[in-house]
């Protein structure tokens, strides 16, 4: 439709009636005659200008009705099941290293971690965090069929045993995330129980990981096809999926850069990783109030009001509670698990690397939230900062000489560089919210 087909009194009355209101500026005008009157953008925006023109320069207050929290299926199910995941998969160290020897298993941890993380956050922000992500991946089976081959062969090519190793491990923990993003953790968990069961009674422990890639891989070909057809949401931006990926990076480099922290030691890293992770978990599934508090805080607010105070207090409230959970919760599993290892006479990997698994949890914990509101970039320097750190202060003897000194160091780098932007930007609630739907 054309302005000269449409009045200026009518276009008053479409955008009135779609708002329920009068409109407030330009891009609310232009965005309603678009949407439901089918009028070019360009030529939107200038009947917007237009009407804005003759309408009351006093602003008016926010009233809209806001929406709840979404609700998170499944939250506890997929918690219980990371941790017997993680338990289970520890389990396979030890016959592991038997068969291919501590130094390959090592090799391969190393180069699984970084990589499967790297993938786990593209694929969280292009496909897994959309509506309809899984029928969108699902549409490019030739795709993931070569980079399933391409996660094994590559690695394999390059480094050997070791590097099948760590394919195989990335492809289960990968084809993981999205079979338990169908809402089928418990089936998945179930399996990687039975394949370290196989593996603890003497199976040959290389041929049971075969196996369960194998089953991984097909298990998320069914999950892929069993989702119904995409009905208009769209999957994330490339570009945006790509920083989200280098964030992964950074985390999973973060957690393998410091040589401190022996990733041979069969169970005992992984198990280390759990109270930390947990608390990771809690404090991301608090974050999810961000969709009520930032609305709630703007409420009521004339969009030009300059005079208005305390908005940032609801946002920080909720930052503030999510980092209270990453801190407790991680101490109190952390405490547990060294008062469990104690009793049992277990050698553990000593107490100031679950500080430095905890300082990741918090450190994943900012930079995600940074990812989430279009501040990617700034996570990854933030996160480069952090592996530099950690590789240089390895130099120093007042590091080097305490297990994981070098994780703490830059995980702390990293959150000291990272907390004051997440919390400058909800000090800016209303950027931050305008910014959160531009980008999604």
């Amino acid at each position: 439709m054309s302005r000269g087909e449409l009045s200026a009194l009518q276009a008053r009355r479409i955008v009135e009636a779609r708002l329920g209101r009068e409109p407030q500026d330009m891009l609310e005008v232009a965005v309603a005659l678009e949407a439901w009157a089918g009028v070019h953008a360009g030529e939107a925006l200038e009947r917007g200008r237009e009407l804005m023109a003759t309408a009351p320069t006093a602003p008016r207050s926010s009233a809209g009705r806001l929406p709840g929290t979404a609700a998170q299926r499944g939250v506890a199910v997929e918690a219980l099941s990371f941790v017997i995941t993680v338990v289970a998969i520890a389990c396979w160290a030890a016959p592991l290293s038997d068969r291919l020897g501590p130094h390959a298993v090592e090799q391969a941890l190393i180069l699984a971690l970084p990589t499967t993380l790297t993938l786990q956050w593209g694929l969280a922000s292009r496909y897994l965090s959309r509506p309809e992500g899984l029928a969108h991946l699902g549409r490019r089976p030739l795709l993931l069929v070569l980079g399933a081959a391409a996660l094994v062969a590559v690695p394999a090519a390059a480094l050997g045993r070791a590097g099948a190793l760590a394919g195989l491990l990335t492809l289960t923990w990968t084809g993981g995330t999205i079979v338990i993003r169908r809402h089928w953790a418990l089936a998945y968990a179930t399996m990687v129980l039975v394949a370290s069961a196989a593996m603890v009674a003497g199976l040959p422990a290389t041929n049971v990981l075969s196996l369960t890639a194998a089953l991984t891989t097909l298990g998320v070909a069914v999950a892929l096809k069993a989702r119904i057809a995409p009905t208009g949401q769209l999957p994330g931006r490339w570009g945006r999926a790509a920083i989200a990926g280098a964030i992964g990076a950074g985390v999973g480099i973060l957690l393998v850069a410091d040589r401190s922290v022996d990733w041979s030691l069969g169970s005992i890293p992984a198990i280390a990783l759990i109270p930390s992770s947990l608390a990771s978990y809690w404090g991301g599934h608090h974050l999810w109030k961000f969709q009520e508090a930032i609305p709630q805080a703007l409420s009521g607010v004339a969009v030009s009001d300059r005079s208005a105070r305390g908005l940032h207090r609801r946002p920080l409230r909720v930052l503030a509670g999510a980092v209270a959970r990453v801190a407790g919760l991680t101490t109190a599993l952390s405490l547990l698990l060294v008062v469990g290892a104690d009793a049992l006479g277990m050698h553990t990997t000593g107490r100031s690397v679950l500080v430095g698994f905890g300082l990741v949890a918090l450190a994943t914990l900012v930079v995600g939230l940074l990812e989430a509101v279009g501040r990617g970039r700034w996570a990854i320097v933030a996160l480069a900062a952090g592996v530099a750190g950690e590789v240089f202060g390895q130099r120093f003897a007042a590091v080097s000489s305490v297990p994981g000194g070098g994780l703490i160091v830059g995980s702390s780098i990293t959150v000291v560089l990272a907390m004051p932007m997440a919390v400058a930007l909800l000090c800016r609630p209303a950027t931050t919210l305008a910014t959160a739907l531009g980008i999604r």
